[in-house]
């Protein structure tokens, strides 16, 4: 009977310290989960810069505007879980703000969905750690693409702001000398996304010409809560 007691006394401690275990690997503060704050009436202001390549005419052209992302307010969505809508605002030196899109994320102890032009991307993924990889498009049918961690809890600076902690998440496609596929996200504590580069680009082989394709950056030059 003694014997009978201990053991289960040994099982429910167990399940106690294993209970405990789970909960501080979820825990906000050891997943990281301040890399991408969700508060409503919070807003990101950008400098963009698109340049694009044209092999056809000739031309580079470059494009800069400012993009403002705005959490106008909160929602359930189709799951029942609490969402953020996102206004997204531009402009450029000769118009004043107009609504460009509208998108939505989601933010829970296991990862950060963020909805772009309907399309679904998982852009942080909790706990967060260096080297981690996961396929940003798991929850939509564009074909695995897979991203990691790098940079993690580093310094960052956008030349207009600058961060003491950051996560930089990075597509782990190979590079070659034919073309290049990258984008690059850098995510600042209790901010969100401060910097982004999109680079898809054929060059002129063998040299690092670009021959055609589109080099797009985001970088925030204020933040802050409205």
């Amino acid at each position: 009977m003694k014997k009978g007691y201990l053991f289960l006394m040994f099982c429910f401690g167990a399940i106690y310290m294993t209970g405990c275990k789970e909960d501080a690997i979820i825990a906000p503060e050891l997943a990281y989960t301040q890399y991408f704050q969700d508060k409503v009436g919070s807003y990101i202001l950008y400098n963009c810069d698109s340049i694009v390549y044209d092999d056809f005419n000739g031309t580079v052209d470059t494009f800069r505007f400012q993009i403002k992302e705005y959490y106008e307010s909160e929602f359930t969505d189709n799951s029942g879980r609490k969402a953020i809508r996102i206004e997204r605002k531009k402009r450029d030196d000769t118009t004043s703000w107009f609504l460009k899109d509208v998108w939505s994320l989601v933010k829970t102890s296991k990862q950060v969905e963020k909805v772009e032009e309907d399309v679904r991307f998982i852009k942080l993924n909790f706990p967060v750690k260096s080297g981690k990889v996961w396929n940003v498009n798991a929850l939509n049918s564009l074909g695995e693409q897979e991203v990691e961690y790098q940079e993690v809890h580093k310094p960052f600076s956008t030349g207009t702001l600058s961060f003491d902690s950051t996560i930089t998440v990075v597509n782990t496609d190979p590079v070659n000398l034919i073309s290049e596929f990258r984008n690059t996200e850098v995510f600042a504590m209790n901010v969100g996304l401060v910097y982004k580069r999109f680079v898809d680009v054929d060059y002129v082989v063998p040299t690092p010409e670009i021959k055609k394709g589109v080099v797009f950056t985001m970088s925030a030059i204020e933040f802050g809560v409205e």
